[in-house]
């Protein structure tokens, strides 16, 4: 059986709407233990701002009172449906160079996000990655 995305959500997405300082989503993700935070407008996804956000803007001279969408990615989401495969979701982490993915549902609403963190987390899910490539591999001949 492969295992899907939607297995590997462990939290409720933490979520902030847009024109929120960007310290808020800091204060969210120390308090959470979480390294991204949703960005919402009108309730809706609008996009994700994460630690590695908020070191670029800092190193760019950004003040952390700036609108979150001033530093997270509000362009070009990088989405996985929640009933795509983990190695889907991996594969779409490593060609972007992702440590977070927003999952949603069929018609593009928020789910929830993973992280390489819940990846790791997960022995029976780097055991199925590793399957699938070997498969890959072997059908490559």
């Amino acid at each position: 059986m492969v295992s899907i995305v939607k297995h590997l959500i462990s939290k409720n997405p933490v979520t902030l709407e847009k024109g929120t300082p960007a310290i808020n989503a800091v204060k969210l993700m120390a308090s959470n233990n979480m390294g991204s935070v949703i960005i919402t407008e009108g309730g809706k996804l609008a996009g994700i701002i994460t630690e590695r956000d908020i070191i670029r803007g800092l190193a760019r001279g950004i003040s952390l009172d700036q609108p979150v969408e001033e530093l997270g990615t509000t362009k070009n989401l990088v989405t996985v449906k929640e009933d795509d495969t983990i190695y889907t979701a991996v594969k779409k982490m490593a060609e972007r160079n992702l440590r977070h993915l927003i999952v949603v549902d069929s018609k593009g609403n928020l789910v929830g996000v993973i992280s390489v963190r819940d990846i790791i987390r997960e022995s029976h899910v780097l055991k199925a990655i590793s399957d699938v490539e070997r498969e890959e591999f072997v059908g490559s001949d």
